[in-house]
């Protein structure tokens, strides 16, 4: 029997009967929303993802590895996790073909929210769906998505480009089915059951405040102690309000069904067939194995990720200013080839951390990393468990205290003035150990007009041609220089 078919929400309003009891001011909404790391000042939109502990790592790693290809530098990346080892955290992102940032959440990234939780006598080891929403934004200034982990988009919808380009408003997604009739928990008498919103993907638009509105809501009508987020259905019934106030325009299933893992159908709701399609969403997938997942990658409408190189595994830590700032990794070619100069060898140094993407390279090729950084970018973080020394030092600084040989040094800095690699190089010839290789980066830098200055690097090279042999090079734009002693 068909469906009754739900209205298409572009102009929601308000559930009756509440008063604005607007606690938080919009500056403080911003200070609160998105912690103190570099990636959340930048401006470029932005797309996450929340994962728990929960069985879905393959369809998240493979919601990664999608959007990153279909978007490709378009936007920015982020995946949000609790509740989750270092390690799990690298298969999920080893799909990624971009940059992304691993924000491990803490009850701190919302103290407002974590406030009312704990109230309602619910430890942060139950915050369960909250999760979803720490912080309120990892980036205030910028367009966002937030999604479930198990949530694949496949295509770009039609308001794409004005979200990416900070023109469209609040949207959210809508559960038109009714296969389900009680999903809001404490809520279920406030929330408009005809427009059924859920909160399984949210897109924001830049210092969209909406967590003042949240929090509006649970001040009027607190959670029920003891609350267990887990469990209760609360946090869908409290999003649902929020972004009913906000007027928020949805997107029904036919365009993102539901494939729940405990059932045979996909959920296309009220239309009960595709239209417009540019999502799945894998509901249940981490509480048991997901057949429609299964089936879809099986006919190769969802790509497998399985089989990778260590340069693939590791893109995820690139950098390509994904915080606001000039920057870029080592490219992927002469990452290749580093990898392969590294095999065989014990320890290497590497100096120029960034995020890591250069020293996860060194680790799978079984060399034991040292790497060296004035700047703390979050590589510690991302190689938690790993053969590496993390040391967050000016390179010189290190050089000058450090007295080990290594097999493999490897350099790869921001600052390459002459000035910096005249105190640089002495130190830095003294650490290669016999039949080591000396690797630097940057060789060609200042051929760009906009690095002019930057010829640090070529000058050291000269100076070292008198002593060191070239193994090999790189010649393309950057320049990349492999040197043995002669």
């Amino acid at each position: 029997m068909a469906q009754k078919k739900l209205p298409r929400v572009t102009r929601g309003s308000a559930a009756p009967g509440f008063r604005r009891a607007v606690k938080m001011s919009r500056k403080d909404f911003r200070e609160r929303s998105t912690g103190l790391r570099s990636f959340s000042l930048g401006h470029r939109p932005v797309m996450r993802w929340v994962k728990g502990g929960g069985l879905d790592d393959e369809v998240t790693k493979t919601a990664i590895g999608e959007a990153t290809r279909l978007f490709g530098d378009e936007v920015d990346y982020c995946l949000c996790t609790n509740d989750i080892s270092a390690d799990r955290v690298r298969n999920i992102l080893s799909a990624a073909s971009q940059p992304v940032e691993w924000w491990q959440q803490e009850p701190s990234d919302n103290p407002a929210l974590a406030a009312h939780l704990e109230a309602a006598g619910c430890p942060p080891d139950r915050f369960g769906y909250w999760w979803k929403w720490f912080p309120w934004k990892v980036r205030f200034n910028a367009p966002e998505w937030i999604l479930d982990g198990d949530m694949v988009v496949v295509a770009k919808p039609p308001w794409f480009e004005s979200w990416r380009q900070g023109r469209d408003g609040c949207r959210i997604s809508q559960d038109d089915s009714l296969r389900y009739e009680k999903i809001y928990g404490r809520f279920q008498d406030f929330v408009s059951l005809e427009q059924r919103l859920y909160s399984g993907l949210v897109s924001l638009p830049p210092q969209s405040p909406y967590g003042i509105t949240l929090t509006s809501v649970l001040d009027e009508i607190p959670l029920d102690a003891p609350h267990d987020g887990v469990k209760d259905m609360c946090e869908q019934g409290a999003v649902a309000l929020t972004f009913e106030r906000l007027r928020a325009t949805s997107f029904p299933l036919s365009e993102f069904p539901f494939g729940r893992a405990s059932e045979t159908t996909m959920d296309f709701g009220c239309e009960e067939a595709p239209r417009g399609l540019w999502g799945y969403h894998f509901g249940q997938s981490f509480v048991m194995r997901n057949r429609h997942f299964e089936r879809l990658r099986e006919e190769g409408v969802l790509h497998a990720f399985d089989e990778s190189t260590a340069v693939e595994r590791a893109r995820w830590l690139g950098n390509r200013g994904q915080w606001g700032e000039p920057g870029w990794s080592i490219d992927p070619h002469s990452a290749d080839q580093i990898y392969e100069a590294a095999k065989g060898r014990t320890s290497a140094l590497e100096l120029g951390t960034s995020r890591g993407f250069l020293t996860s390279v060194l680790l799978d090729a079984g060399v034991t990393v040292t790497t060296v950084d004035h700047l703390d970018r979050g590589a510690a973080k991302n190689l938690e468990g790993r053969s590496v020394h993390v040391v967050v030092e000016d390179a010189a600084s290190f050089l000058v205290q450090d007295y080990s040989f290594y097999d493999l040094v490897v350099v790869d800095l921001h600052d390459n003035s002459r000035g910096r690699w005249r105190a640089l190089l002495p130190l830095l010839e003294a650490r290669v150990a016999d039949g080591g290789l000396l690797i630097l980066n940057n060789t060609r830098l200042a051929e760009r007009a906009k690095w002019k200055t930057e010829h640090g690097v070529a000058w050291a090279l000269e100076e070292l041609r008198p002593r060191w042999e070239t193994v090999s090079s790189i010649p393309t734009y950057p320049g990349v220089e492999f040197l043995r002693r002669g």
